[in-house]
């Protein structure tokens, strides 16, 4: 396939065809071309018929899963992935940035803290999970990736958050999940403690009364739906 025909079918499947297979084929071409028009034409026309957390969910999500492996077996440059990862980030952030900011003060709304332990890079979920809490109308500091347990013992000193969100899902060389956790546990008893990655599920790590595992995305949102009228403890078995 030429690059004019390559990029007449993306411009076909961006305007009118709105499949999800489709849209996959779409995204993965506007990728491999380095076309951000395309992609902003496919993720844009998404989220003004459908909403940004469904196109994330159901267009996004399923795209990353793959271009996972794409990258695996060896079908995209390293740079073409760091392209529309760029592109995706921007979305997001611009996403959280239209939500307005809430108070917790004399209001019903929860303090949360999201963060990444060090070593772990997986920063285009931990964005979404906090626009998923901020759209919530819950107060929410991001950290960002690469936090020393130092720096969140100084970050929840001074906000001292009803919640603290991390994910492990690289395998955690400086110091084993199971001790990491329970260290999160005993360090921050007065936080109700999520937790989730792949790391955390696979190896199926022993929580505490602190400690709630959140298996997914769609577990996230249950929780933060159903957080105001039942305990935390209780939300997800």
């Amino acid at each position: 396939m030429s690059e004019k025909e390559i990029a007449d079918r993306v411009a076909d499947m961006s305007s009118v065809n709105l499949e999800d297979n489709t849209q996959m084929d779409a995204l993965t071409l506007s990728m491999i071309e380095m076309d951000e028009y395309k992609f902003d034409r496919i993720i844009s026309t998404n989220i003004q018929k459908f909403g940004f957390e469904r196109t994330m969910l159901e267009i996004i999500y399923p795209f990353l899963d793959k271009l996972s492996l794409l990258w695996l077996t060896g079908s995209i440059y390293p740079v073409q992935e760091n392209f529309i990862s760029c592109l995706i980030r921007q979305k997001i952030i611009a996403a959280i940035d239209a939500v307005p900011p809430t108070q917790s003060k004399g209001k019903t709304a929860k303090k949360f803290v999201i963060y990444l332990p060090e070593g772990e890079n997986q920063e285009l979920s931990l964005l979404l999970i906090h626009y998923l809490i901020k759209s919530r109308k819950n107060e929410v500091i991001y950290l960002g990736p690469k936090i020393s347990l130092q720096d969140l013992k100084d970050a929840c000193k001074v906000y001292q958050p009803d919640f603290i969100f991390t994910m492990v899902t690289e395998t955690y060389t400086k110091t084993p999940v199971q001790t990491y956790i329970k260290t999160l546990s005993e360090t921050f008893p007065n936080s109700q403690i999520l937790l989730s990655g792949y790391q955390v599920v696979v190896q199926q790590v022993k929580s505490s009364e602190n400690i709630t595992i959140v298996a997914s995305i769609n577990d996230m949102i249950y929780f933060l739906n159903a957080m105001n009228n039942t305990p935390p403890s209780k939300l997800i078995e």
